[in-house]
């Protein structure tokens, strides 16, 4: 039986991944005339950007220093993130999840200021359950910790829950926890492959909740 949905926040809620791709590219391009690809980046969409420093350390030979990167780019980041609209068809599943009975977790590898601040710029922080963010556990995607500890606060089982993910980190994750994994891709993350998810969707209004309810009842009948 479906009793909980867990949602991710970067790309699923708005698409921060797609501002930050374009920092990224034109950050490397300044500083090192170097032509960032979308498949490079993505190694670091949905968790932490440390193994995309070394993938380029090791494999481009280039060597940036994380703080500098930062100091250079977060202001950016805030000032074309912070009016962000909400993504396609994210309301009106939401409210329908809240409608059916079921629980809402998110689980982002982001730090909590971040989402909270947005979630409640948009009106949507109240629906949620709870808020599960990097500060809450010891492992970020695609390690399993942020949706292990979702179901644990949420007090379900994994089998009795639905991810919405749009990364291929973020799927990871989600299959090592055993909770099944809709894909909503973005403009950044079409780029990435979604073997074994439980379905890909363009936007989530192409996602009817009563009929994953009925879904899940059928498998547990079966």
């Amino acid at each position: 039986m479906l009793k909980a949905v867990i949602m991710d926040f970067d790309g699923v809620i708005i698409d921060t991944e797609v501002v930050w791709y374009d920092i990224y590219k034109g950050w490397f391009k300044e500083h090192y005339g170097y032509d960032l690809s979308v498949t490079e980046f993505l190694i670091c969409v949905g968790s932490s950007a440390k193994d995309f420093f070394l993938q380029m350390k090791e494999q481009n030979n280039i060597v940036v220093d994380e703080e500098l990167f930062a100091k250079n780019t977060m202001s950016r980041f805030i000032a074309e993130s912070d009016a962000l609209p909400i993504k396609s068809g994210v309301r009106s599943f939401i409210t329908e999840v809240k409608s059916r009975g079921l629980k809402l977790a998110l689980a982002t590898s982001s730090a909590g200021k971040k989402p909270i601040k947005h979630l409640k710029r948009l009106g949507l922080l109240d629906y949620f359950d709870e808020i599960i963010t990097a500060e809450d556990v010891e492992r970020i995607k695609p390690f399993p910790d942020l949706f292990l500890k979702a179901v644990e606060r949420l007090n379900i089982e994994p089998s009795e829950a639905i991810i919405v993910e749009d990364s291929a980190n973020g799927l990871k994750a989600g299959l090592k926890a055993d909770i099944n994994v809709i894909v909503v891709p973005n403009e950044v993350t079409k780029h990435s492959a979604f073997d074994d998810c439980y379905r890909i969707a363009e936007r989530l209004d192409e996602v009817n909740v009563g009929q994953l309810i009925d879904y899940y009842q059928e498998e547990e009948c079966c």
